[in-house]
């Protein structure tokens, strides 16, 4: 069981990497890692996906992490450098997850293509010449896994 788990985390995590480079191929023509898109279903009795510790924690610092780059923006601080080391937090903290989150095979389907899409944002904040439409699409991630997740405390 723990062997198809982790094939099945690997697959996924190779197919969300090449899911936000063929996003990143239509960089010029659409915005990418757009959560608008995506299909999250809340479960039939209307409540939020569940959550487990290692998915927090990696959330919890994906979070933290727009935040300070969020208020540099505001302050225009925010620079390619800055954006850069927002999305390597970014696509570190998706690592964390997929290597360490054990959700319900359903919860797990939909935060995958939550983390697709940050790493969607992380892409454009690391190649676009506009930050703002990085953080603007990490913002709309971090909202969407709020509505669809059921994480204790959690405020965008």
């Amino acid at each position: 069981m723990k062997t198809r788990a982790l094939t099945l985390c690997l697959a996924t995590l190779l197919m969300a990497g090449a899911l936000a480079a063929d996003v990143d191929d239509h960089h010029h023509h659409h915005h990418h890692g757009d959560v608008a898109d995506l299909e999250l279903k809340h479960d039939e009795h209307g409540e939020r996906w569940p959550t487990d510790g290692p998915l927090r924690q990696g959330m919890d610092d994906i979070h933290a992490a727009f935040d300070q780059a969020h208020g540099d923006y505001r302050a225009d601080r925010l620079d390619r450098q800055g954006a850069a080391e927002l999305a390597d937090e970014v696509e570190e903290q998706v690592r964390f997850i997929f290597a360490n989150c054990a959700l319900p095979a359903d919860a797990d389907a939909e935060l995958h293509k939550l983390l697709a899409a940050a790493l969607g944002a992380a892409s454009t904040l690391r190649e676009d010449d506009d930050v703002h439409a990085g953080l603007h699409e990490l913002h709309t991630a971090l909202k969407v896994y709020g509505e669809y997740f059921d994480h204790p405390g959690w405020s965008v």
